[in-house]
């Protein structure tokens, strides 16, 4: 089984996954250019109730996060076609299931930055879960070369994202919140170098639509500057969870990547992406911005296929696996 670091042709890229009973997909003219000047066009995007055949030059099929674990080992001293036997046998213990019912690769946490002691993520997948994906989709693609998942894909959209805002070298971070997964994931250099999930927050979303009461102060301003507020009124003061397990994150990573002070945070979401990123940047005091998962495209993508208002939440991870252009083998 192919994974998204693997390497692949070029041509018309198809990108699907299961959401209920239906296939969200996302169909590309190809992966953008090396050079980064020449983004992927969408052709077709959207949610299909029927599984209706689509031509394409290769297809990636997405995981759901339920169905595999991203872990992290140290890396074993061991020749880099070895690494994945391994990790196998380093992560027996950190499992539920019989590794043998595992379907495993493995990436350097940062790529190939250098530390002391270097480290992997090992990513383990559920065989039944891989067929039944594959499967699933073989009526919309017969050609099912690769497997990927939502860190990755994600990786990706703030990677484009942080190249439009100048920010490539630096480390940037993004949370992908939906009503089912909440994700968060690090990088720097178009690396994946933390990733993490966290409990969902439906009363923050509930606030950032405006149902329920909220104090209501202005966008801060860049960085951690004090701003006045208002009368302070306790019955609109609560504790986020997903607030909480953000601060924590951004702990863990300021100690141990000191040298990659967090840049920014951006909120991948369908719905109210600007009001959510405003709520967060005023209870977590990072600079906090929405990210336009469409805007790595060229322009003039079409209307999505299927109910629009469905559509791209649907479709988030996979337009993060539409950009993917790694061609790295460890």
């Amino acid at each position: 089984m192919r994974w998204p670091w693997s390497t692949r042709r070029n041509g018309q890229r198809l990108l699907l996954r299961r959401v209920g009973e239906q296939h969200a997909f996302v169909l590309t003219d190809g992966p953008p250019g090396h050079d980064q000047d020449q983004p992927a066009r969408l052709l077709r995007w959207g949610l299909m109730s029927e599984a209706k055949p689509v031509t394409s030059g290769d297809a990636i099929a997405l995981l759901d996060p339920a169905d595999y674990q991203i872990l992290k080992v140290d890396t074993p001293n061991v020749p880099p076609e070895e690494l994945k036997a391994a990790a196998r046998w380093q992560i027996k213990e950190m499992v539920d299931v019989d590794v043998a019912e595992l379907t495993l690769d493995v990436m350097h946490v940062g790529g190939d930055v250098e530390r002391a002691q270097r480290q992997l993520f090992v990513v383990a997948a559920r065989n039944s879960a891989i067929k039944a994906l594959t499967n699933g989709a073989a009526a919309i693609s017969g050609n099912i070369t690769i497997v990927d998942v939502w860190e990755t894909a994600l990786r990706n959209l703030l990677a484009a994202q942080a190249r439009a805002d100048d920010l490539a070298a630096r480390a940037c971070a993004a949370v992908h919140i939906d009503e089912r997964h909440c994700l968060l994931v690090v990088s720097a250099g178009d690396e994946l170098f933390y990733t993490r999930r966290l409990e969902g927050d439906p009363g923050l979303l509930a606030r950032a639509r405006g149902e329920q009461a909220d104090a209501g102060a202005a966008e801060l301003p860049l960085g951690f500057e004090y701003q006045p507020g208002g009368t302070f009124d306790a019955s609109t003061t609560q504790e986020s969870p997903l607030v909480v397990e953000l601060q924590r994150s951004i702990d863990v990573w300021e100690r141990s990547w000191p040298e990659l002070p967090l840049a920014r945070l951006y909120v991948i979401t369908a719905e109210h992406g600007a009001e959510v990123a405003t709520l967060i940047q005023r209870e977590l005091g990072q600079r906090t911005v929405a990210l336009n998962p469409l805007a790595a495209f060229a322009p003039d993508a079409p209307l999505p296929e299927g109910d629009s208002a469905e559509a791209l939440g649907a479709c988030l991870p996979l337009l993060g696996a539409a950009l993917r252009t790694e061609t790295r083998k460890l």
